[in-house]
C-alpha cells in the first residue's frame, strides 16, 4: 500500500527556523543521554507543520536502520485517546451511547453489585475503580476469595474477567490510570458500533482524515517503515515472574517491529485492543490534533462535534485524587511543561510516545520514540518530556 508523505509548509520565519533548531537540539541530547535510539518530533501550529524532524535510529540491533520523517510507531497508549475515545464520542453523537448510563446497561458482565454503578464516563476518566492493569493472558494471582480468574484468549473473555474483577474504590471517587477500562471500551465500539475496533478506525477515523498510515495490525510490508520496540514481552515476562504467574506460557522472545508490544494487545486481543494496537507515524498523530483544535472539522470533513471535543478535552476529575482526566484525555499534567497552559491536554504511550495539543496557541507537540527498543528498563524520557515541551513552547513563543 502506498504511504503519503505531506510537505512540511515552508515558514522562512525567525520563529520557524529558531523552532526546527530547538527541535533538532532537543532530540539530539535525547539521544546523548541515550533517553531513545531514535525519535521523530512533529511540531503544528493551525495548517502549517513548522517542524518535523528525525533523529537516530528505527532500530539498533541486530542492526542499525535509521529513522525517517515518515517512520511508522507502535503508539501504545495513543491508542486509547486517538482511536477508542474518537469512536466512542462517535457513537454518542449517533444516540448509539449514553455517557452517563451504566456499562452494565451494554455488558450484562457488569450487573453484579461491585460494578453496577460504573458507567461510560467512569471508563473514560480512568475513575471506575477498576485496576490499572492484569496480564489478562495468564491466569490471574489468587484473590481474596481463594480463586483465581482463568487465562483469557480473546477480548470478549477479557471483558467478563474484567467484569468480575475486585475494584479498588467506588466508582467516581478515584482516579486510578486503567487500561482494563479501556479494553473494555473499545468492545463497546465492536458491539454498538457493528465494525471491530480496527475497521472502525479504518473507516471512520482515519480515511476521513487522509491518514493512510494510521491502522492497527500494520501488514508485513510496512515493517522495514516500523520502528523497532522490545525483544520479545521481556517487561512484562518479568512481571509475571515476579508474581509466580509465568508458568510455561509461550512468550514472544523475538524483536518486535511492527507487532504490538503489549501483551494483552498481542496474545488476548490479536493486535487491536482499546488500550493499544494503534500505529502511526508523527504526522498522522499530529493531524488528529489538528481536526480537535479545528473544533472536529480537517479537510472539509467533520469527525467529532465541537461540543465532544469540549467536553472530553476540560477536567472531569476535578477534586479527585491523582485526577487531571477528561474524556479519554489527560488535563492539567506536569508532563506538559510549565509552559503549557490550563487549556492544554495531551497523552503519553508506554512505548514512548505522546502528544501534546495546546489550544492557546492552535499548537500540536508531537514526540515518538522507541525508549523501549532493545529494552524498557530505562524511564528517564519522564523527565525529558517536559523539558523537551518547554523548549518547543519557549521557540514558539518567540
Amino acid at each position: 500500500m502506498a504511504m503519503t508523505r505531506s510537505r512540511p509548509a515552508s515558514r522562512p520565519s525567525r520563529t520557524g527556523s529558531l523552532l526546527r533548531n530547538t527541535v533538532r537540539d532537543q532530540l539530539q541530547d535525547g539521544l546523548t543521554q541515550e533517553i531513545f535510539p531514535g525519535a521523530v518530533a512533529c511540531v503544528v501550529t493551525g495548517p502549517r507543520v513548522l517542524a518535523l524532524e528525525p533523529v537516530g535510529f528505527a532500530q539498533i540491533v541486530p542492526g542499525r536502520r535509521p529513522v525517517e520523517a515518515h517512520t511508522i510507531f507502535d503508539l501504545a497508549s495513543l491508542t486509547k485517546p486517538l482511536a477508542t475515545t474518537t469512536a466512542i464520542l462517535k457513537l454518542c453523537a449517533r444516540g448509539l451511547l449514553e455517557l452517563d448510563a451504566p456499562v452494565a446497561a451494554y455488558l450484562p458482565s457488569f450487573a453484579n453489585s461491585e460494578h453496577a454503578m460504573i458507567t461510560i464516563r467512569h471508563l473514560l476518566t480512568h475513575s471506575s475503580g477498576l485496576p490499572a492493569w492484569e496480564m489478562l493472558y495468564l491466569a490471574s494471582p489468587r484473590r481474596p476469595d481463594g480463586r483465581r480468574a482463568p487465562a483469557c484468549r480473546s477480548i470478549a473473555e477479557a471483558v467478563e474477567r474484567i467484569g468480575v474483577t475486585p475494584t479498588s474504590a467506588s466508582p467516581g471517587t478515584k482516579v486510578e490510570y486503567s487500561d482494563l477500562g479501556f479494553i473494555v471500551l473499545g468492545h463497546l465500539v465492536a458491539l454498538l458500533g457493528t465494525e471491530a475496533l480496527d475497521v472502525y478506525t479504518k473507516h471512520h477515523i482515519a480515511h476521513p482524515l487522509g491518514l493512510r498510515s494510521l491502522r492497527f495490525r500494520p501488514p508485513m510490508s510496512w515493517r522495514p517503515r516500523c520502528a523497532a520496540t522490545e525483544m520479545g514481552n521481556a517487561y512484562e515476562r518479568s512481571r509475571a515472574a515476579d508474581q509466580g504467574l509465568a508458568g510455561r506460557f509461550r512468550w514472544r522472545t523475538h524483536l518486535l517491529c511492527g507487532e504490538v508490544d503489549d501483551g494483552n494487545a498481542y496474545y488476548v486481543g490479536g493486535g487491536v485492543a482499546g488500550h493499544a494496537g494503534l500505529f502511526g507515524t508523527a504526522h498522522d498523530v499530529a493531524r488528529i490534533g489538528q481536526m480537535l483544535l479545528h473544533g472536529g472539522v480537517l479537510n472539509g470533513r467533520r469527525i467529532l462535534a465541537a461540543t465532544l471535543i469540549a467536553d472530553a478535552t476540560a477536567d472531569q476529575t476535578s477534586g479527585l485524587a491523582e485526577g487531571g482526566r477528561g474524556l479519554g484525555w489527560a488535563v492539567l499534567q506536569p508532563w506538559f511543561g510549565r509552559r503549557a497552559s490550563a487549556a492544554a491536554f495531551g497523552h503519553t504511550g508506554f512505548t514512548g510516545t505522546s502528544v501534546l495539543i495546546d489550544p492557546a496557541r492552535g499548537a500540536v507537540i508531537v514526540l515518538l520514540t522507541n525508549r523501549v527498543h532493545p529494552s524498557a528498563e530505562s524511564n528517564a524520557i519522564v523527565e525529558f518530556r517536559p523539558a523537551f515541551h518547554d523548549a518547543v513552547l519557549e521557540a514558539l513563543d518567540k
